[in-house]
């Protein structure tokens, strides 16, 4: 028997807010949760699946709006794969782009500090060479 979440329950599980978890399901991010007699969300493995799907594509900076293209997409059927999958490709892309340019900074800083290093120790050593007292 499959085991059953509350909304609660699932928002912890992924730290967000019940109301995104709404959300993704009024924007049909979230196929319609099932709700039990007392009329609460019922949440199963396949809405934690989606869920990590979700926030994958939002982690790696895929606005809503696309996410919800790529799920029409998938209801579409098989046919929309390579459709779906450009989608995630060309997000990667971005995102190895941003890495370069971020690594690039990196290298620069790591330059300038090194510098500052290099500088701060010179003057240390001139100011110990110039002191009469140091020895």
């Amino acid at each position: 028997m499959e085991t059953n979440y509350t909304i609660g329950e699932i928002a912890e599980l992924f730290g967000l807010a019940q109301s995104t978890l709404r959300y993704y399901e009024s924007e049909g991010l979230l196929d319609p949760v099932q709700r039990n007699e007392g009329g609460r969300r019922i949440f199963t493995q396949k809405e934690i699946r989606r869920i990590r799907f979700i926030l994958t594509l939002r982690n790696a900076g895929i606005p809503v709006e696309e996410i919800k293209q790529y799920v029409k997409l998938f209801h579409e059927g098989v046919h929309t794969i390579p459709e779906r999958k450009q989608i995630l490709v060309s997000r990667l892309d971005i995102l190895k782009d941003e890495v370069n340019k971020l690594n690039a900074v990196i290298q620069d800083l790591e330059e300038i500090i090194r510098s500052y290093e290099d500088t701060l120790m010179k003057r240390e050593l001139d100011s110990r060479r110039n002191d009469p007292n140091y020895g």
